[in-house]
């Protein structure tokens, strides 16, 4: 209902505004309005003082609650406080929905700190992961020092890096070395300029140790060896 205003007329006791019937009548229909919103109303328990919201009836929940798509907006000026709360304790949001603090992991603003056992016996510089329970585990095979990550073994899709071997998961499978653009890949190893004992310095034999197949581009090649001395 929109507010009903009483008409008091252009000035006084001229008969132009409401009878007293009819501005009581707005005046009661006002006040309905308004307890019927307001904690006034009987079985309201919601009441505001200052300006602070409070709920009156014992440990009764102040429920904010938009309309179809609507969202509860906090407007802040710097922080959102809320005064029962564990210090630096990070907030989770349990199975019911409700907003807790958590006393086993903590942050202060730079570092963050773990109470649970889980965590805090981790190896100096290992790298967490989430095991088959979903608690943080350390990997004795990943290590980070801040600026290196080393791994003794380590599975990325169908690559496996294990100490200095990289091998393929995938029977039959490639391995594909692909730079980009114009970039080529560098082998970086030890060489030399003579071949193995049959034929002169320089020389290559008449007949190589083996072949090695290689695709270049896509296309399949031989390279031969020799032996090496």
């Amino acid at each position: 209902m929109a507010q009903q205003t009483v008409n008091i007329g252009a000035s006084a006791n001229d008969g132009t505004g409401d009878a007293l019937r009819t501005a009581f009548d707005k005046i009661n229909d006002n006040f309905t309005e308004l307890y019927s919103v307001t904690a006034a109303g009987s079985g309201n328990n919601v009441a505001i003082s200052g300006n602070s919201i409070i709920s009156e009836n014992s440990n009764g929940d102040i429920i904010l609650d938009p309309n179809g798509t609507g969202n509860v907006v906090i407007a802040t000026a710097a922080n959102f406080r809320i005064t029962d709360h564990t210090d630096n304790a990070v907030v989770y949001v349990d199975s019911d929905g409700d907003v807790q603090f958590s006393s086993s992991l903590t942050f202060d603003g730079t570092d963050l700190t773990a109470a649970s056992a889980k965590i805090s016996d981790l190896t100096s510089g290992r790298v967490t992961y989430a095991g088959t329970s979903g608690a943080l585990q350390d990997s004795a095979n990943l290590t980070f020092n801040g600026t290196t990550l080393t791994t003794t073994a380590l599975t990325v899709d169908s690559i496996s890096i294990n100490d200095n071997n990289i091998t393929s998961n995938v029977t039959n499978a490639n391995i594909v070395l692909s730079p980009s653009g114009t970039g080529t890949v560098d082998l970086v190893v030890p060489s030399q300029t003579t071949v193995g004992a049959a034929g002169a310095a320089n020389a290559l034999p008449a007949t190589p140790s083996g072949y090695v197949k290689v695709a270049i581009n896509g296309v399949e090649y031989v390279i031969p060896y020799y032996a090496v001395s």
